[in-house]
Formats: C-alpha cells, sequence, structure tokens
C-alpha cells in the first residue's frame, strides 16, 4: 500500500508539473503572438477585398509578357517568402505577382467560404486592385493546382497558360483517408492552442532570404499555422477537387514539374503523369522534394521562361 500511494504522488506530482509548464508556455505563446503581430511589416500592397486586407506583391516589368501569378499549396505560412527564389530569377523578364490568400502570409484570417469558386473571386479582385491585369501564366504549387485549374475553367480568356509547380491535380485526393487528415488538423489546433505548434519542426523555406525575411517568415509561420482560414480551407478540399473534377480539361498550354512525390506518397507522381498525358502537358520529372521551386530554382525559371516566349 505504502508503494502504491507513493506511486501515486509520484504522478501527481508529475501531472501537477507538466500542467504548469504547459500553462507557462502557453502563456508565453499567446504573449509572443502579441509582440510579433507588431512586429510584422507588411511587403507589397494591401488590398482590401469583402472588407478584409489581402497582400498582393509584385516585382518585374509590366510588358508585353503575361504576367505570371503565383499560387501557393495548403499551408505554406508565406508565400511572399517561399516563392522569393523563383521570383527572384523570373523578374527581370517577367511581371510576377504573389497573391497571399486569405489566412497566408500577411493577408487577413476570415471566417469565409473556402469553395475554390469563392477562394479564385479574391484573387481575382486583388489582383485588379492592385493594378495586375490578365494574360496571366498561373504558377500553382500543390493544393494551389486546384484553383489554377478551375481558373482556366472560368475564365479562359484571362489565363494564358498554366505551370505546375508539382501541384495538385483532381485525382491527386482520391486515395486521401480524409478522416484520418482531418483528425491530423484537429491535433494540430490542440498544439496551436497551447503553444506547442511554436516547437513543432516545419519546411526549410529560407532560400534566398536574408536574416530579416527569415525573421518574418517565422512569425508569420507561428501566427497562420492552422487558422480558421486554413481549417476551413483543408475540410473544402475534396469538394474543391469534385468541382474541378466535373468541369473540362482546360485547353491552356500546360508546362508541369513534378517532384519524386517522397513527401507525399506513391500516389502522387502517377497522378500527376496521367493528368499530363491527358491536358497534353509537358512533364518534367525531378528528383527533388515537394517544394520543387526551393529545390531547382535556376532549372524552373529557365525551362517557364523558354515555355512562355516559344508557347504562348
Amino acid at each position: 500500500m505504502r508503494a502504491l500511494r507513493f506511486i501515486g504522488k509520484t504522478l501527481a506530482g508529475l501531472l501537477a508539473t507538466a500542467l504548469v509548464l504547459i500553462g507557462g508556455f502557453t502563456g508565453y505563446h499567446h504573449i509572443m503572438l502579441r509582440h510579433e503581430a507588431s512586429e510584422l511589416e507588411p511587403v507589397g500592397q494591401m488590398t482590401t477585398v469583402d472588407e478584409h486586407q489581402m497582400s498582393v506583391s509584385g516585382q518585374g516589368p509590366k510588358n508585353d509578357e503575361p504576367t505570371i501569378v503565383l499560387i501557393s499549396g495548403a499551408g505554406t505560412a508565406a508565400p511572399i517568402y517561399a516563392f522569393k527564389p523563383l521570383t527572384d530569377r523570373l523578374d527581370d523578364e517577367f511581371r510576377t505577382v504573389v497573391v497571399e490568400r486569405f489566412g497566408y502570409g500577411y493577408s487577413d484570417t476570415v471566417d469565409a467560404d473556402r469553395d475554390v469558386a469563392a477562394v479564385l473571386e479574391n484573387t481575382r479582385e486583388a489582383l485588379r486592385q492592385a493594378g495586375e491585369k490578365p494574360p496571366y501564366v498561373l504558377a500553382a504549387h500543390s493544393m494551389g493546382g486546384l484553383e489554377a485549374l478551375y481558373w482556366a475553367q472560368t475564365y479562359p480568356n484571362e489565363v494564358a497558360g498554366v505551370v505546375g509547380l508539382d501541384m495538385s491535380v483532381p485525382h491527386s485526393y482520391d486515395s486521401l483517408d480524409f478522416e484520418a487528415e482531418k483528425a491530423t488538423m484537429d491535433l494540430g489546433r490542440k498544439l496551436k492552442l497551447v503553444g506547442l505548434s511554436r516547437v513543432l519542426g516545419g519546411d526549410d523555406l529560407t532560400a534566398g532570404l536574408d536574416g530579416d525575411q527569415i525573421a518574418q517568415q517565422e512569425m508569420l509561420t507561428h501566427r497562420n499555422f492552422l487558422n480558421d482560414t486554413l481549417y476551413a480551407e483543408g475540410l473544402a478540399l475534396l469538394d474543391n477537387a469534385a468541382t474541378v473534377q466535373a468541369g473540362d480539361m482546360p485547353d491552356d498550354p500546360m508546362l508541369m514539374f513534378v517532384s519524386d512525390g517522397e513527401e507525399i506518397g506513391d500516389f502522387w507522381v502517377p497522378a500527376n503523369t496521367e493528368f499530363a498525358d491527358q491536358a497534353g502537358a509537358e512533364l518534367v520529372q525531378l528528383d527533388v522534394g515537394h517544394y520543387v521551386f526551393q529545390y531547382e530554382p535556376d532549372l524552373i525559371a529557365q525551362q517557364t521562361a523558354a515555355f512562355i516566349e516559344t508557347r504562348l
């Protein structure tokens, strides 16, 4: 009995200590979020879309070449910084524009529909307010591929071509275990609430960034991790894929860079290869991870420039 009482007291003490530590870390996390919010310095232009602020960053000349609009994938906390290795290599010749969807980068978090039609209208309105005009070449990463394809289906006169940066296609999600995916998101949001998301390792997307930009990216990562908008976007994923699948295959020229698929799953490369065959797209297989534009920005910039100059 004495041993049992000792064990019980020990466990109770450990639990109390753990609760104190978690409580302290939670308080620290939320204090830091308030401090970091005052340190954020938006780059580019803040537009007003549906009474909320949406970030647009454009660089490079406005000339006769189509503007390249870069569309981020799910959960890329700071798209302007993530895409910088690629935009820096394209902006001598082309106008490049990164629109940060609601919930991303410096844009506001909103409680709004995240179906692909609503998301696209947000993007188009932000571009209009920023003075960026079509035709566009849509360079889409991961889940951003759904928005790019829907754009080409819905407003074909605005789209000159599509460049897939290891982008999703509708069949990418055929084998997705959505309940497991939702459970992972729910756990992530709980970890964020108590601040443990601050110590989780994430993707290293610091290529081409200086110290101040890395600091901004880190603060945006803490702020935007699985926020309400990103969570709603995740819940809408399968419906958005079905919407794009129900539409016609775009007839715009396409260039698709595809990763080795190891960070995602065995289904990834076959789904992209099948889609490229159906779309008549040029497919470039790369032996790199999912953020292809971080690993191979020179090659992607060179082949994107050649694609625009010869195919459009």
